[in-house]
């Protein structure tokens, strides 16, 4: 049997990681390739079961891509079209992270109609809108559905509970751009930062508050109509009143450079950390009003090393939709609505176990 070949374009976290656990699918050859020789060198002394390419130039891109099976975009969102084209010139099946752009879909839309395509395959999106299909899916109709999601130290560490987990301009994104929502049934944007509530997971206290870029099209496609719909992030308690005394007391809303340099110096590294996904719905069920609520904590343990859980959340999701591509459980062509897979077919498996 031919071996199920992708190249990974990204030698960054979550391209590194989702490598590492492709490595560990039988009859699959995995390629990782980057611009730069020092994220490969990095990859390399992982131990990766990997090829390792270096290329800068269309030409070199086109060149490494040649005769593989799948193409996988991991590079930043800016970076992700020039990805897509080339899976739609090379008539490869695709996967990446992102939520599309307009630009990314024009690449996509003739290449889905003879290769299978998947995109915003990470924690979110991906993992979130799997979990709130299948919630919303419990109801005849919605009411109200709250999507609540955070990546954060299992411990408070400081007075803001948080650390360096993720990117701190995309947090920061978060945290100052308007947030989408449905409300009454139409998309609107509201205010960032609102929506404050504090709830207990577990016995454990927590706060979520509304925060940006986290529901663009989440239930699109979604068979159940659905009222309003909030999307918010989880955090420890006390990380949104320090955050507004930084943002509005100190006045660094106006000075988003400071602020930026301020975290990502002074904030440590979480080197043990989870994700957490909390939704809850409010709705019709067989003609009565019923509330039901979806709670998951995640670690996944299957890449060791300096990958944080949400990154190993990420990888673990796509690398499950590639193994079910290889395998022959996914439409060979088409854009591949993995957000209506069964719940389980993710939380089950080898990748997502803690």
């Amino acid at each position: 049997m031919a071996p199920f070949r992708t190249i990974i374009f990204g030698a960054g976290n979550i391209g590194t990681a989702l490598a590492g656990a492709l490595s560990t699918l039988p009859d699959c050859e995995v390629t990782l390739a980057d611009n730069t020789d020092e994220a490969l060198d990095t990859a390399r002394a992982m131990g990766l079961q990997a090829r390792f390419k270096a290329g800068y130039l269309p030409e070199d891109l086109r060149t490494m891509a040649s005769g593989q099976d799948l193409i996988v975009a991991a590079r930043p969102d800016r970076a992700v079209p020039e990805i897509a084209r080339l899976a739609a010139d090379l008539q490869t099946h695709y996967l990446d992270f992102s939520r599309p752009a307009p630009e990314t879909l024009e690449a996509l839309s003739q290449l889905s109609k003879s290769r299978a395509v998947m995109t915003g395959c990470g924690a979110s999106p991906g993992l979130v809108e799997t979990l709130a299909t299948d919630l919303v899916g419990q109801f005849s109709r919605v009411d109200e559905l709250t999507v609540r999601v955070g990546a954060i130290p299992c411990q408070a560490i400081n007075r803001l509970g948080y650390g360096r987990i993720w990117n701190m301009n995309g947090l920061l994104d978060e945290y100052l751009s308007p947030s989408a929502a449905i409300r009454d049934g139409q998309p609107v944007m509201i205010t960032p930062l609102e929506g404050y509530e504090r709830f207990l997971l577990g016995g454990a206290p927590y706060e979520a508050f509304v925060t940006a870029g986290g529901m663009t099209d989440m239930l699109a496609d979604s068979d159940v109509p659905v009222g309003n719909l909030t999307f918010k992030t989880i955090r420890h308690p006390g990380h949104l009143d320090y955050m507004l005394f930084l943002l509005d007391d100190l006045g660094l809303r106006k000075r988003r450079d400071m602020l930026t340099a301020l975290l990502s110096n002074g904030l440590p590294v979480v080197d043990d950390d989870e994700v957490i996904f909390f939704l809850s719905g409010r709705g019709e069920i067989d003609g009565e009003v019923h509330e039901r609520a979806v709670f998951h904590r995640l670690s996944p343990a299957f890449q060791s090393g300096r990958f944080n859980a949400l990154i190993r959340v990420a990888a673990a999701y796509a690398a499950t939709l590639i193994g079910l591509l290889k395998n022959g459980h996914l439409d060979p062509a088409g854009f591949i609505r993995h957000r209506k897979l069964p719940v389980a077919t993710f939380l089950g498996n080898e990748f997502m176990r803690r």
